[in-house]
């Protein structure tokens, strides 16, 4: 079979991830497919369908509005209220600033992740190191900067993947990628063909090998760690909404996503609806010949108090106008009710007197997903901060990334504080345990430790 050729399950989900990422981009991305999301009236006796006049005007009335995308807004606002706790040791600092070798940092990179994972449940990271020269002395990586990085790839690009129990674990043995390169014919282009990284695991180890027309590009390469070592897995981890195995995991947003395109079809009913039958008719009687009606009225009927028309003895005029269609906006105000209890927080009325306390016991199941997620892809990162170490040589045991899970302000008043002292003193908590709790307060920031804090107020003055 091909190298382009896909897994089952990424044949079952493709359609899902990509309904819920238009769904998240929002009106232009939902318009541009069309009749994919808002079929054509009467598309039976309709010969010109997405051509006709009446469907270009019929989507150009609808209105979507972007429920989706601004709920994935607000959760992944909700996680990065606070910065992420990072700690990297010496040589793997870099990371911090420029994780993915193309400037992007770690936080940065963990909100694009994050992003992805809420659109569709999955994603996965490889950690890589540019290939060089195995007789490179320490001098030269140096002078040549060459520093393992973290590659993420969205969901649709990793077309297959197969995993084998070695030794008693399941291990990944291949992973297929699909990545675009340039093939531009001058500097100005931008002409896009796809390529496909394999990554294989065999009895010699982990290697790489692209390829490009179905046929190998390069060589078959193995890369090594910082010991000359060859890897004995696939440094890649995947990242899902449930948990970090290679099976394909619910999209988050998907269920949003449906009904908001459904809410953007009864839109364009309403709209059609109000445009056909809103305005009123005139309707008119009279007895008079077609050439009295012309002496009478040379101008025709104009509809308003500035005008005056005779109809003749008999005749007779009146307006009239349909009333409103309810139907149409009662589906749409039901499937706005289903949005919010799916979890589009961000469409809740706001307007009643709402506690902290309520709607933390409102969004408990939105914010469950949001801890799993969250912590599968701080466990995934931290990882990958390890592997990152194998490739440069330094110990990365005591690498930490982790990312805020409070999504709501847990207030930390004096008197809490005062209580905190007392167990303290009691030996009941730790100070340990107190700085947990005033960090997580945001009393503290994220990034000190508590050696910071006892190394500045062992400097300080006790008459200070």
């Amino acid at each position: 079979m091909p190298v382009s050729t896909n897994n089952p399950q990424y044949e079952l989900y493709s359609g899902v991830w990509e309904k819920t990422r238009d769904a998240v981009r929002g009106s232009v991305a939902v318009k541009d497919k069309r009749a994919k999301y808002l079929p054509v009236p009467d598309s039976e006796t309709n010969a010109q369908g997405v051509d006709s006049v009446r469907y270009k005007q019929y989507i150009k009335r609808a209105v979507f509005t972007n429920y989706t995308g601004r709920t994935k807004n607000a959760l992944v606002g909700a996680a990065f209220r606070k910065r992420p706790i990072v700690e990297l040791p010496d040589g793997l600092e870099y990371l911090a600033d420029d994780a993915t070798g193309d400037g992007l940092s770690l936080e940065q990179m963990a909100k694009d992740e994050l992003s992805n994972l809420l659109e569709t449940g999955r994603t996965l990271l490889l950690v890589d190191y540019p290939q060089a020269d195995d007789n490179l002395s320490a001098e030269d990586v140096a002078r040549l900067d060459l520093r393992a990085a973290i590659i993420p790839y969205a969901a649709e690009a990793v077309i297959n993947w197969k995993t084998e129990v070695i030794a008693g674990r399941r291990l990944l043995t291949l992973v297929v990628i699909a990545e675009p390169y340039l093939e531009a014919s001058d500097e100005f282009s931008h002409e896009a063909k796809t390529q496909y990284r394999v990554l294989r695991l065999t009895e010699e180890g982990y290697s790489q090998q692209i390829y490009r027309d179905e046929e190998p590009y390069s060589d078959e390469f193995f890369p090594r760690k910082a010991d000359g070592s060859t890897w004995d897995f696939i440094p890649v981890t995947f990242v899902g909404s449930k948990n970090n195995d290679s099976t394909v995991d619910d999209a988050p947003l998907s269920d949003i996503a449906d009904v908001n395109i459904a809410h953007y079809r009864n839109s364009a009913d309403y709209e059609e609806s109000c445009f056909i039958t809103g305005q009123p008719t005139l309707f008119i009687t009279h007895s008079l010949s077609q050439d009295q009606w012309q002496t009478y009225n040379p101008e025709g009927i104009k509809i308003g108090s500035r005008a005056g028309h005779v109809l003749g003895e008999t005749g007779a005029a009146s307006l009239l106008q349909a009333n409103p269609n309810q139907l149409v906006m009662q589906a749409m105000q039901s499937k706005e009710q289903q949005m919010v209890a799916i979890g589009a927080r961000i469409i809740t009325d706001r307007g009643g007197n709402e506690t902290a306390e309520g709607a933390r016991i409102r969004f408990a199941s939105e914010n469950s997903v949001l801890g799993d997620i969250v912590g599968n892809l701080s466990e995934a990162i931290k990882t990958c901060l390890y592997w990152c170490g194998e490739f440069m040589g330094v110990s990365s045991d005591d690498c930490v990334f982790e990312i805020n899970r409070e999504f709501y302000d847990k207030s930390v008043d004096p008197q809490m504080i005062m209580s905190l002292v007392t167990l303290l003193d009691r030996q009941i908590v730790s100070d340990q345990d107190i700085f947990d709790r005033l960090k997580a307060g945001g009393l503290i920031d994220a990034n000190r430790s508590l050696d910071d804090v006892r190394d500045e107020v062992g400097e300080l003055s006790p008459l200070a």
